[in-house]
């Protein structure tokens, strides 16, 4: 079977299209591939960029790559490096087609290319982020994993503000996310048994309750549940200093991360992945990716966007409906 893909804008005056249509001149995927997108806003990226890309009424055509073309048909000015409600509101458009489409059994899953949350919440989107918009529409208990080579990232709280963390973490939410995260691993990523760190929230892990009790109150008891109600040969450890973790190389020992706010687990990650990392909305019915980078409005419309995550995201989505439709059977594979 051949994974059918929907893929959508984005914010058209980011870099989300530019890198795109790069990756699809530069390697051909490996999947059936639809772009919604408003044709004329796409027409006018190709013509600034100056790219060999050929748009007909249904498809383009980049390079050996034929990707099947959903116009929306919302006008949509381009002005590159720009926040505006109108590249918001097509960008809206494009996820609510995509979430329906996947859902009506048309595609198998989506990436989603960068959109802009301030142009978005212009035009109406009512959610922190893209994870929480498909959480609603397809169901599920969804978690963001931030994916590079062998190194996976989850988080156990994401679009939040800092100091709100705290009273977020529960120790059933923690639970929670310790088995989603556990399924994601052993399903998405075909890796068995899995073996997981949990990182702790205050500095040092709290220090035995001297920094803070978190670690003590919430983090180990959701830890000891989670092993309790989990597959036996899951390995689990923590609570883990997140700076040691990171600095000295023992995050390479797991195949599982979690971390506890977006930015302890997130900088880290993209430090090493150097734009190539995977956004990776697991425990939904359908599958879900993104690049990792945002519209980088600084440098839209300049040609100087690097494609690698974009085109990582495309296959990552590939390989992740081909493992849910042939699920992996004891064979560790990281």
């Amino acid at each position: 079977m051949t994974p059918r893909l929907v893929v959508t804008c984005g914010d058209v005056n980011g870099i989300g299209l530019e890198c795109f249509l790069k990756g699809a001149l530069h390697q051909p995927p490996s999947a059936d591939v639809s772009l919604v997108v408003d044709r004329q806003a796409l027409l006018e990226t190709i013509r600034h960029l100056q790219l060999p890309v050929d748009v007909n009424s249904d498809h383009l055509l980049a390079g050996s790559t034929r990707i099947s073309l959903i116009d929306l048909a919302r006008p949509t000015p381009l002005e590159f490096g720009r926040m505006r409600a109108a590249s918001g509101a097509l960008a809206v458009a494009a996820l609510e087609y995509a979430a329906t489409h996947v859902a009506n059994g048309h595609a198998d899953a989506v990436v989603t290319l960068p959109i802009n949350k301030e142009a978005c919440h212009l035009a109406g989107f009512s959610w922190p982020g893209q994870t929480e918009f498909f959480g609603s529409r397809w169901g599920g208990s969804p978690i963001m994993i931030l994916a590079w080579k062998t190194l996976r990232v989850a988080l156990a709280t994401v679009h939040v503000s800092l100091r709100t963390v705290p009273g977020s973490l529960s120790i059933d939410h923690l639970t929670e996310r310790i088995r989603t995260l556990d399924q994601a691993l052993r399903v998405d990523f075909g890796i068995l048994p899995p073996r997981i760190a949990v990182l702790g929230l205050n500095p040092h892990a709290g220090e035995n309750g001297t920094i803070g009790r978190s670690e003590i109150d919430v983090i180990t008891p959701a830890i000891e549940e989670a092993v309790a109600s989990m597959h036996s040969d899951t390995l689990v450890e923590g609570p883990c200093p997140a700076d040691g973790f990171f600095g000295f190389g023992t995050y390479e020992r797991f195949d599982g991360i979690l971390a506890m706010y977006h930015d302890q687990g997130l900088v880290p990650l993209k430090l090493l992945a150097r734009g190539g990392g995977v956004n990776v909305t697991s425990g939904l019915r359908h599958v879900r990716t993104s690049p990792d980078h945002g519209t980088a409005h600084a440098i839209a419309g300049t040609g100087k966007a690097d494609p690698t995550s974009t085109i990582e995201a495309i296959a990552l989505a590939a390989e992740i409906v081909a493992r849910r439709a042939h699920p992996a059977s004891g064979v560790r594979t990281a």
